[in-house]
């Protein structure tokens, strides 16, 4: 037990800052996500469609030089198309808006400019590249080894008396949401390695044929067909499901992600269009996704505090304030600890 009090506090103290921090930019945002409507309206597919081509057309214009790298659909009527662009020569990736009413599109807002992105960049890469997320998978496994201790030590010492607040608050604190947080480490550690975790899931026995068998598409010619017939076709094709979101043209196929009544909020249903003639050329339902890809409908909502369906505002926001007092707790416990072992060097 002494063992684990001793690297208990020489780890945590170490951590700490940095497990606030992931703490509370999840947090953040969380709620800088759109809350859902208070009653779900149908797609309106064919007046993203035309927006979708007037858009892009005039983004093409505007920015040359630059790329899109996927379309994003609204989750109401009203609400523009978001379309991601990435640098060009002289500009930076960045989000642009287009109405999806008239499909004029808006200036683009450059990730600089975007608290958000910078967010997701620290909270998903601690700003440090290609090092961030081996640092973040080191973060979890160390801090889950020290959940592990501090449950030890917790068990010892319960019915000792406190010796200082901290320590006290410390002690209250970390029994009641162990579980939680270490959902949170694990699910984080996994969204951090998706080589691994598709790695590890492949290798379970009977993979090769729970994946779909897809033919392979026909050679196609150049592109004719718009990225809106695209999304009317793929819309037709999977009336039950919603369209999310949607990919630039890759080998002369163009891919319209959809959601159906999966948990996941950006969908496992993959519609696969012909950049030619719009013709839909294969469904791949969330259902037929092998485990290596259906993990992700239970890890990606347990980590950001999804609910599953379409849940109304009151239960989004209940969920959200719930991830925050976790994210809280786990900042109040790396603070506590901190603080204890600071006091006694």
């Amino acid at each position: 037990m002494k063992l684990a009090y001793q690297w208990h506090g020489r780890f945590g103290w170490v951590l700490a800052p940095l497990l606030a921090i992931q703490a509370l930019g999840g947090a953040a945002l969380l709620w800088m996500q759109p809350l859902p409507a208070p009653q779900e309206s149908p797609p309106a597919v064919q007046a993203w469609a035309q927006a979708v081509d007037q858009g892009l057309a005039e983004l093409a214009r505007r920015y040359p030089t630059a790329k899109f790298e996927y379309v994003n659909l609204p989750g109401k009527a009203d609400a523009p198309v978001s379309v991601r662009l990435l640098a060009s020569e002289s500009n930076e990736s960045g989000w642009a808006e287009v109405d999806a009413l008239h499909g004029t599109a808006g200036a683009l807002q450059p990730d600089s400019s975007q608290a958000r992105t910078l967010l997701y960049g620290l909270h998903e890469r601690l700003l440090l590249a290609d090092v961030g997320p081996w640092l973040l998978r080191a973060i979890a496994l160390t801090a889950l080894v020290l959940v592990a201790m501090g449950l030890r030590v917790w068990w010892r010492v319960r019915h000792l008396p406190a010796r200082t607040p901290w320590r006290r608050l410390h002690r209250l604190v970390g029994p009641v949401v162990v579980l939680p947080l270490a959902m949170m480490l694990v699910t984080g550690f996994v969204l951090r390695s998706p080589d691994w975790a598709r790695a590890a899931l492949s290798a379970w026995p009977g993979q090769a044929a729970a994946a779909p068998s897809v033919a392979a598409p026909a050679a196609s010619g150049p592109q004719a067909a718009t990225l809106g017939q695209a999304l009317a076709a793929a819309a037709t094709a999977l009336p039950q499901a919603r369209p999310i979101r949607i990919y630039p043209p890759r080998n002369g196929v163009v891919r319209v992600r959809m959601r159906g009544d999966e948990w996941h909020p950006i969908g496992l249903n993959n519609v696969f269009v012909s950049a030619a003639d719009a013709s839909v050329l294969r469904i791949v339902r969330a259902a037929e996704q092998p485990l290596s890809v259906r993990y992700l409908n239970v890890v990606y909502p347990l980590h950001i505090g999804s609910l599953p369906g379409s849940p109304g505002l009151g239960a989004t926001l209940a969920a959200r304030v719930l991830w925050t007092l976790l994210a809280l707790a786990l900042a109040g416990l790396a603070l506590t600890g901190a603080v204890q072992r600071l006091r006694t060097k």
